[in-house]
């Protein structure tokens, strides 16, 4: 067999099992400095995220003043009457019991259960 320390001038393999090479048990230094590097890192991010959502969000928020600040009040009261035609129109078809006592929204969710 060909001795693997022939050609390294450290007498050590590279970095294959059972070489001369060591790393300390606790990482050492320069593992805590490169934790240390990583958290700043991300806690550099974190912090520019958080930044970029905050002037979205003000953005946005400032945006939708203005929009409903200029509905005027016909705009304003047409949408009022069409969701109260709407809620009324659910009442009638969802909301009320049927002569024979049972719910129309209970016959056509069995309706779509599949029978054998």
């Amino acid at each position: 067999m060909a001795d693997i320390h022939a050609n390294d001038p450290h007498g050590a393999s590279s970095g294959q099992a059972g070489s001369g090479t060591r790393r300390p048990a606790d990482g050492g230094p320069g593992m805590a400095q490169q934790a240390r590097e990583t958290l700043q890192d991300v806690g550099d991010r974190a912090s520019d995220t958080w930044d970029d959502l905050s002037k979205r969000g003000a953005r946005y928020y400032r945006q939708g003043s203005r929009a409903v600040g200029e509905v005027d009040g016909t705009t304003a009261t047409g949408l009022l009457i069409a969701g109260a035609i709407g809620f009324g129109l659910a009442w009638l078809i969802f909301g009320q019991a049927s002569r024979s006592g049972d719910y129309v929204a209970r016959r056509m969710s069995s309706s779509s259960e599949r029978t054998r």
